[in-house]
């Protein structure tokens, strides 16, 4: 059995996609069509996928089960070539909730009035 997660950009900026556990790095540019899977193709997998503004992170779990991580996984683009971590990152900063803001208020309002 061998479980395939199809990722596409349909948008018009670039997209980050995050393979966990180890936070591996994949840029789709607008257009860009990728699948994600385990490397073995023995194992009946599921997909979590968590959206945000360009990113898209994916865990991938042995028949569901979030303590069976499936920690060997691929990203083959659409001509059928595996991508490495790091594909087409160039410079770019990591998009989303996880890169500190730099916005904090200098109080708490006051709600006693």
């Amino acid at each position: 059995m061998h479980e395939s997660l199809p990722v596409e950009n349909a948008g018009s900026a670039p997209l980050c996609l995050f393979i966990e556990p180890y936070g591996e790095d994949f840029w789709l540019e607008p257009g860009d069509a990728v699948t994600v899977s385990a490397v073995d193709d023995g194992i009946n997998v599921q997909f979590a996928v968590t959206l945000a503004a360009e990113l898209v992170s994916v865990w991938l779990y042995e028949d569901g089960d979030p303590y069976r991580v499936v920690s060997e996984s691929q990203v083959i683009d659409a001509a059928g070539k595996p991508l490495t971590c790091g594909h087409q990152r160039h410079d770019r900063r990591i998009p989303g909730p996880f890169m500190p803001r730099g916005v904090k208020p200098d109080a708490s309002p006051d709600i006693s009035v």
